[in-house]
């Protein structure tokens, strides 16, 4: 794919694209190195609706009795739009990531701000857990600009019906 990859990462101040971030991450072939990358890759994952690599990344203590099957319909049940890294702090085999997810339902945007915790196990970043801040929601005009980042109005982006 090559497009800019949905977390919105940037080297210097160009996007990258999809196949030289997130991708390799989710084709198993290369490990995120911090929990800002896992955080990334996973809404890149929850975006594209790729719900066993958001299962895989689930510290298995944190994930409950939530199946792949339940993360692949909670992703693609919802319309991801935009990412914004609020902070990311890593300490040794701990980390802490605090994002604004963005995600549209009819015409409202809704934000998901999270602090979330993350553990490295083995070598491998693994999602534990996360404090929710309080949810937005605003209503997105179809002229406004598409909360996505891609520059175009709503309506010919993700308002698109």
């Amino acid at each position: 794919m090559n497009t800019n990859c949905p977390c919105r990462m940037k080297e210097n101040t160009n996007l990258l694209n999809y196949s030289d971030c997130c991708e390799p991450f989710h084709l198993g072939n290369a490990l995120p190195e911090t929990p800002e990358q896992l955080m990334r890759s996973r809404y890149t994952a929850y975006y594209l609706g790729l719900g066993q690599y958001i299962f895989d990344t689930h510290h298995i203590d944190f994930r409950g009795n939530t199946s792949v099957e339940e993360f692949t319909h909670s992703a693609q049940a919802t319309r991801w739009c935009g990412l914004e890294v609020i902070h990311a702090e890593q300490e040794a085999d701990k980390g802490l990531v605090e994002f604004k997810a963005y995600f549209l339902d009819k015409d409202k945007l809704h934000c998901l701000n999270e602090a979330s915790n993350f553990v490295r196990e083995t070598g491998r970043w693994l999602y534990t857990d996360g404090e929710f801040k309080p949810k937005s929601v605003v209503k997105n005009s179809r002229n406004d600009p598409c909360p996505c980042g891609s520059g175009k109005k709503a309506k010919k982006c993700c308002l698109m019906d």
